[in-house]
């Protein structure tokens, strides 16, 4: 007979699944930002009240002007494409780049009427002085890495599913690749940002599955233990601090990026429940209630998704958007990957055991 403790633990499953992995890479901007391509400003003397930012590889743009004059960015041909001052930001619909920037490598349909010398026509995009858009002069023109990179059979999968942007290793030929201008106009004063793009081969990955390894190993402690409790509740102490750690993207989702807000809203609650699978999961298992083991199987299966998987490419990348430090963000990393080993000789070692006190449990009754 099916308990509610089952029934119970199965909704969570299905309620993690279905709506965990509805939009992921929508969710995950962050995660399509993780790359090995550096994007930087080398020179550019602004005035005070405007600043001109690179997000990470240079995806993102972001342009201020909190000064009482009118500030012009400039498209791909030299033309006006966006005006920001007090009264907000105006793009020209008539330039290229209102169009090509709507996509990350420019892959879109141009309208008809588009004309790079055709006198600019105005439309409002916000109110406030600001702007993130995409820049396709500050980051790499392609979802593949650059030809003097090697980019092995992992890296290349992660890349042709756009789940990443380009990684690899270049060895001796790694550091700038790439220079890019931005031209603008201040007050009819003309202005340049210059910058270039530079390869960073990422640190070793093993350095942190080592690390990872060894923090996790208490979780195997029960499997000498010949009490479904005893072997249940060191892995569902360890389930739940791993699960605990991945807090940390929370507050990435929020602040690493400049996302917009909706896609932030959904990073939250992409995050927001697999934490809650995973600590739900684990505090289940740990109070001894029926279900306990399937509880410690979705716990660590949704820890092993979101804190593993999904943020798989931050482990093996020299560039992603955090607050964090880079080596905490890839322990996390390792920490939700290899915690599902220990636990899963667990889970099948206490399934085996609950399956014998049952059967026990039915010989018993018939005497």
């Amino acid at each position: 007979m099916v308990t509610w403790g089952r029934m119970l633990v199965v909704a969570l499953l299905g309620g993690v699944l279905l709506v965990g992995t509805s939009g992921t890479a929508a969710a995950h901007t962050r995660t399509e930002e993780t790359t090995n391509v550096d994007s930087r400003i080398t020179a550019a003397t602004l005035p005070e009240g405007v600043t001109f930012t690179v997000h990470t590889g240079g995806f993102l743009v972001e342009v201020v002007n909190t000064t009482d004059e009118v500030l012009i960015v400039h498209g791909y041909e030299g033309e006006p494409y966006l005006r920001i001052g007090p009264a907000g930001v105006e793009r020209n619909r008539r330039s290229p780049a209102a169009h090509l920037n709507r996509e990350r490598y420019g892959d879109v349909a141009m309208p008809p009427d588009v004309d790079a010398s055709a006198p600019p026509e105005w439309v409002d995009v916000h109110a406030r002085p600001r702007l993130v858009y995409h820049d396709h002069r500050t980051h790499w023109m392609s979802p593949r890495a650059p030809a003097f990179v090697d980019a092995g059979p992992l890296a290349t999968l992660l890349m042709d599913a756009r789940l990443v942007g380009p990684i690899g290793r270049a060895g001796a030929e790694a550091g700038t690749f790439q220079e890019w201008t931005v031209l603008l106009t201040y007050a009819g004063r003309p202005l340049v940002v210059e910058g270039q793009l530079a390869w960073h081969d990422p640190p070793p990955a093993w350095p942190w599955l080592l690390l990872a390894a060894a923090l996790v190993a208490p979780a195997a402690r029960g499997l000498r233990r010949g009490t479904l409790g005893g072997l249940v509740r060191p892995a569902a102490l360890v389930v739940a601090a791993v699960a605990a750690v991945n807090a940390i993207h929370l507050v990435d989702d929020v602040v690493a990026f400049p996302a917009d807000p909706l896609d932030e809203l959904f990073g939250l609650l992409h995050t927001t429940i697999f934490l809650v699978g995973g600590l739900g999961g684990a505090l289940w298992a740990w109070s001894g209630r029926s279900g306990r083991v399937l509880a410690l199987g979705i716990g660590a299966g949704s820890v092993l998704y979101h804190q593993g998987l999904v943020h798989l490419p931050m482990l093996f990348a020299s560039h992603f958007p955090t607050v964090w430090p880079d080596g905490l963000v890839r322990t996390t990393v390792a920490l939700g990957l290899l915690q599902a080993v220990p636990v899963a000789l667990v889970v099948v070692r206490a399934a085996r055991l609950e399956a014998g006190l049952h059967s026990n449990y039915k010989s018993s009754t018939k005497r």
